[in-house]
């Protein structure tokens, strides 16, 4: 009897250990699925919108310096671009209208290439009189000053230099502005 006891004892552990990984596959599955489903332009990725824009200092490809002061007294556009990224060559492509839609200039809009150097030079051609270029190496100082955990990441900023936007995506926000 006690053997019966001891049995029973133990196939009723094994079956509540058993329904416990079973609800524990079930969640994970559950959080994935709905991770999948999440639509891409969502991802948190740069400063907190309403904080003010990280102070910075930057050489560009094409030889100056760019800081965060420039963009003060006018809207802004920082765009975080990864040479492993196959977005990001269609966030670049996304760039010339942006530029027309939104009225901004090669001193407004600030593309920062992360990654190889021939590639990011490579990827920065068609940005030239459209966008001042910094290139930087992978989780470069911008990119981590700005927090950027995802590439393409938009950050756009208003005069008074307080982030206003700030997301990952191919083209977050070009889909939101007036044709």
């Amino acid at each position: 009897m006690i053997y019966l006891t001891a049995a029973l004892v133990l196939v009723g552990a094994v079956t509540v250990l058993n329904l416990l990984l079973t609800l524990a596959v079930v969640r994970r599955l559950r959080r994935q699925e709905s991770e999948r489903q999440q639509p891409f332009g969502t991802i948190d990725s740069g400063p907190e919108t309403g904080a003010p824009l990280p102070d910075f200092t930057a050489d560009t490809v094409a030889g100056g310096t760019i800081t965060a002061a420039s963009l003060k007294g006018r809207q802004g556009a920082l765009t975080f671009l990864s040479t492993d990224c196959s977005a990001c060559t269609m966030a670049v492509a996304d760039l010339p209208e942006f530029a027309r839609r939104t009225g901004m200039d090669a001193g407004q809009m600030i593309v920062v290439i992360a990654g190889d150097a021939d590639d990011a030079h490579r990827m920065a051609e068609p940005l030239a009189g459209i966008a001042t270029v910094v290139v930087e190496e992978t989780a470069g100082p911008l990119s981590t000053l700005y927090s950027i955990e995802a590439t393409p990441t938009t950050v756009l900023t208003d005069p008074d230099g307080t982030v206003t936007y700030a997301q990952a995506g191919t083209n977050p926000v070009l889909e939101g502005l007036p044709a």
